[in-house]
């Protein structure tokens, strides 16, 4: 189940995606490769752990809501598909496959669902809108 400290690098992913997402023409000084590697996991990682969460979640909503969690997955696959590139869409992808596999306790849905839903609201507040 994840936790609150488990979410840190997701939020660490987001802020990472950021400078991505919006520094289109702004040009920059060289970073160093370490560096530039340990931000590329990060977002790989955040990445990860959010498809993963999303695939939870899939196991903690009744049948009839199945269909609904399931197209939100796949805009934000799309989404993550067109800021990040196909590579890091099938790393959410492939996490969420890998979550849906695992049973939740019934008592530990509340707490998924609740991270679920800040994850989906922080990654659309990144993008600029909600959608």
């Amino acid at each position: 189940m994840p936790q609150a400290r488990n979410l840190l690098p997701v939020l660490i992913a987001l802020v990472a995606i950021q400078p991505y997402a919006m520094a289109a023409g702004a040009p920059s000084a060289p970073a160093p490769v370490a560096a530039t590697v340990d931000e590329e996991e990060q977002v790989d990682e955040g990445l990860k752990r959010f498809g993963y969460l999303a695939g939870l979640v899939r196991g903690c909503v009744v049948e009839n809501q199945r269909a609904t969690l399931e197209r939100e997955a796949l805009d934000l696959n799309a989404a993550i598909g067109r800021l990040l590139g196909i590579d890091r869409a099938f790393l959410f992808a492939s996490s969420f496959g890998y979550g849906t596999t695992v049973v939740v306790e019934t008592k530990d849905c509340g707490d998924v669902l609740k991270a679920y839903e800040a994850r989906v609201e922080k990654f659309r507040a990144s993008r600029g809108g909600t959608q």
